[in-house]
């Protein structure tokens, strides 16, 4: 099955999964990240602001900014379809984008990727192989692409995401753990 076919199947399941099914799952993968290693050895964190039937963040960026991590989310810049990290010290520096998605309203403390120990990276669909379908805009793509890293990426998933085997192209950017409701999956 092809990309397009893949994200928009698993796009439907996602966003046909009831509220309290969603919230029951997101606190299971919120438990499962924040008592796990990789969160707490994490110090300088670029996460995602989650939206629409995504897996929750914000509860992480929460519990994260009162952990005194360095927190830094997507800024896009939808004409170059470029993206840069910044920081931020609570959601209040967040205003709502044209797509409806909370994005930093200033950029004056924007942050490379060569200096994350940690990425929390969206998606579509995942492989236990690491492999990411994302939304189509190869946003984290090119970004993870042009920034030289050494960043832990993690997919924050439900099980309806993680397929068996997707097919990705060579600039896809594969994931090195995927963490759903039931445990951490290493996939390298």
């Amino acid at each position: 099955m092809d990309k397009n076919m893949v994200r928009k199947e698993v796009l439907h399941t996602r966003n046909n999964m009831s509220n309290e099914l969603r919230k029951l799952k997101d606190k299971l993968i919120y438990d499962l990240f924040i008592n796990s290693d990789l969160y707490k050895k994490a110090k300088d964190i670029f996460i995602y602001v989650s939206f629409g039937s995504e897996v929750s963040t914000h509860e992480i960026i929460n519990k994260a900014l009162r952990d005194k991590k360095n927190i830094y989310v997507p800024k896009t810049d939808i004409n170059k379809k470029e993206m840069i990290a910044v920081k931020i010290h609570s959601f209040t520096e967040l205003n709502v984008d044209n797509y409806g998605i909370l994005e930093p309203i200033s950029v004056d403390k924007e942050k490379i990727a060569s200096d994350f120990d940690t990425i929390v990276m969206p998606g579509v669909a995942f492989d236990k192989e690491g492999n990411r379908i994302g939304y189509g805009g190869g946003y984290y793509d090119k970004y993870l692409e042009k920034n030289i890293f050494k960043a832990k990426k993690i997919a924050l998933a439900y099980e309806e995401q993680i397929l068996e085997k997707i097919e990705t192209d060579y600039h896809d950017i594969e994931v090195d753990f995927i963490i759903n409701t039931e445990k951490i999956i290493k996939t390298y």
